[in-house]
């Protein structure tokens, strides 16, 4: 009787070690080190620049919609523009953002107002130039809690194009300054086990205002009411070239456009 317990408890002490052992080669218990890997923590963003809304529009009363798909450093998602020209040469714009940004790690959205100065000077060469404001909230899911961005920003965006005298292919280099107030809303996440991510919320804190350019092209090329849509712009912080940021954005949709005002009179 003695032998036979002995023999039950080194058999259950063997597979007690045997199932021990092999959770950790095998993930059962995942090693969780105090410090989060620096990998992990740049997970997470804090700043995520738009596709800029160009019109392009040439006349009085063009209307113009835009839906893109698009992309970038741990990105992906959409952004829906619309423009409208009430004026010979005045023109208005709007778009929202949504980017599922790694969506286990950030959420993203914002929306943009701006009015504009419109002018041709020959049927092949176009410009415009854009102000507006924008507001838009940053969401990261960090390895040991959350964080949250709100940002306010004022923008100015100058665009040269030159395009086929029926508008049917454009070509745009577009130079966008932005003004960016950040404001730190929430950092309830373990400060002392993700020191680059406490580094980043820190210099946010310190200089919360930051001037960004957004330097970039657009190609649009199809018919008279519809053109495809392609377009890239790159991110360079001048206040503070470390934050942690998504460089670039690429951009691939459509366009619709068509004169609202050629439109009822053809009914």
């Amino acid at each position: 009787m003695k032998i036979t317990l002995q023999y039950f408890a080194i058999t259950f002490i063997a597979a007690g070690t045997i199932f021990s052992l092999s959770s950790c080669f095998f993930g059962g218990n995942v090693y969780d080190p105090y410090i989060v890997s620096e990998s992990r923590q740049k997970e997470n963003l804090y700043y995520i620049p738009s596709a800029p809304n160009t019109p392009l529009h040439s006349q009085k009363n063009d209307l113009g919609f835009n839906l893109m798909w698009v992309s970038g450093s741990k990105y992906s998602g959409a952004d829906v523009q619309a423009s409208y020209m009430p004026g010979k040469h005045i023109g208005i714009m709007g778009s929202y953002s949504f980017p599922s940004v790694n969506s286990d790690f950030v959420k993203y959205n914002r929306f943009e107002l701006g009015s504009g100065f419109v002018t041709e000077f020959s049927k092949n060469w176009h410009f415009e130039t854009y102000a507006g404001f924008g507001n838009g909230t940053i969401k990261n899911t960090h390895h040991t809690g959350y964080s949250k961005l709100n940002l306010t920003q004022f923008f100015l965006q100058p665009v040269i194009a030159i395009n086929s005298k029926d508008k049917k292919a454009q070509f745009g280099f577009v130079s966008r300054f932005a003004a960016v107030n950040f404001n730190v809303m929430d950092t309830s996440f373990n400060t002392d086990r993700e020191p680059f991510s406490t580094t980043q919320l820190n210099s946010l804190y310190d200089q919360p205002f930051h001037i960004i350019w957004e330097p970039g092209f657009v190609l649009r090329f199809g018919w008279k009411n519809f053109q495809f849509h392609t377009g890239y712009s790159f991110s360079t912080d001048f206040t503070n070239p470390d934050l942690y940021r998504a460089n670039g954005n690429f951009s691939l949709g459509c366009s619709l456009r068509f004169n609202s005002q050629s439109a009822i009179k053809t009914k």
